[in-house]
């Protein structure tokens, strides 16, 4: 931790579960902003653009730029646009929020009578998944469609217990169409790389989440400095079991804070 003077945070498990902000980290956001540690947020949820999430970041107490916010959906749309080329038509799985980023990454979503002429399979976790649409998926895979998904993370904490998420989605595809798709959100580097582009070049970043194999991982990957914070998706004894190993485990946002300012203060 020592040295770290900008960050990476993920949201749902760590400054909130579905939407509702976790104790004390509202606070500890405040607090890492005041002491001049720079904060970017970063989630692999696919279901709305970064305005939205600025805007309920906003809404809690915290005041976010649109671009302090990266999703999955918006590094999965990049990566696509980028290996597919520009205009499409693709075939989205996914929210309006989903649709929105392909379309503003210059690709053209198409309907489900017109996958089998998709150059790819955009997945993304969303509400109303349905049958049709993994339907269409497979024709467009049969048509050489390439898979691509806004992450792997089978599920997401929400107040009511676990959620399905894009992975669970995305396992319906592959094991449909019988091809492994790519998953652009956390853990591949893309996205960290598209997180690291919103801060100065200079400065030292770690890595903040509850998700071992997305965030932990692919913060390590990535040569971040990673603190698990056990308030979402990982338990202690899923720490215990698991071959990866953050750098620091905090048992919430809140602990992890005030550390950060004691190291800063003995700096």
């Amino acid at each position: 931790m020592a040295g770290v003077d900008a960050l990476l945070i993920d949201l749902d498990g760590v400054v909130w579960v579905g939407g509702d902000p976790i104790p004390g980290s509202v606070g500890a956001i405040d607090q890492l902003r005041s002491h001049g540690v720079e904060v970017v947020f970063l989630t692999n949820d696919p279901r709305a653009a970064p305005d939205f999430y600025a805007a309920k970041l906003t809404e809690v107490g915290l005041p976010t730029a649109t671009d302090e916010v990266i999703t999955a959906g918006r590094a999965v749309a990049a990566f696509v646009a980028r290996r597919e080329g520009n205009g499409g038509p693709v075939f989205v799985i996914g929210s309006e929020g989903l649709h929105r980023e392909v379309r503003a990454a210059g690709l053209t979503p198409c309907d489900p009578e017109a996958a089998d002429e998709a150059r790819a399979v955009v997945v993304g976790g969303h509400d109303d998944f349905h049958y049709a649409e993994l339907r269409a998926a497979v024709r467009a895979v049969d048509a050489g469609a390439t898979v691509y998904a806004a992450g792997r993370d089978a599920t997401f904490p929400m107040p009511d217990g676990r959620w399905p998420a894009t992975g669970a989605i995305l396992a319906a595809v592959e094991y449909a169409t019988g091809v492994r798709g790519v998953a652009v959100g956390k853990p591949h580097r893309f996205i960290f790389d598209l997180a690291r582009d919103r801060l100065p070049a200079d400065r030292r970043i770690g890595m903040v989440g509850d998700n071992l194999d997305a965030d932990i991982a692919g913060g390590r990957e990535a040569g971040l400095h990673t603190t698990l914070v056990l308030t979402g998706s990982t338990r202690p004894d899923d720490l215990q079991r698991s071959q990866v190993r953050p750098d620091l485990v905090a048992p919430d946002l809140a602990a992890f804070a005030r550390m950060v300012v004691a190291d800063r203060h003995e700096s």
